[in-house]
């Protein structure tokens, strides 16, 4: 009579090939949370900044402030933003320049926006 069924060295090496795929997977899924994050940040981020240069671009003051920041709190998150208006050649445009960072590390900026705004009744 011929037993039917597995040896043991061909359980393990099955079991090592599981193994080998679940770790796989495992690492897959980590880095795919992640980068999710990480495009959240970027997101809540850069409706930040667009918020700021609108509100840079509706600013009477000519040539407004030449460096400002911030703080303001979207998506339960506190978040950085600084503005710098720098000159051109054309004494009638402003080079406008948002950067925003998060609170808790405003060392890093995560996103930037640039823009130009022309003199008010040019």
């Amino acid at each position: 009579m011929k037993a039917k069924g597995f040896t043991l060295l061909e359980l393990l090496v099955a079991m090592a090939i599981f193994a080998t795929a679940g770790m796989a997977i495992m690492q897959s899924s980590a880095a795919h949370i992640r980068n999710l994050s990480q495009l959240d940040e970027l997101t809540i981020a850069s409706y930040v900044a667009d918020n700021q240069m609108q509100l840079a671009m509706l600013d009477s003051q000519w040539p407004g402030k030449e460096k400002s920041q911030g703080e303001v709190n979207m998506a339960n998150r506190q978040w950085l933003w600084q503005q710098k208006i720098g000159q051109l050649a054309d004494n009638d445009l402003r080079l406008v320049q948002i950067s925003v960072s998060l609170a808790e590390a405003p060392e890093q900026v995560l996103y930037q926006l640039q823009s130009y705004k022309g003199k008010p009744g040019v």
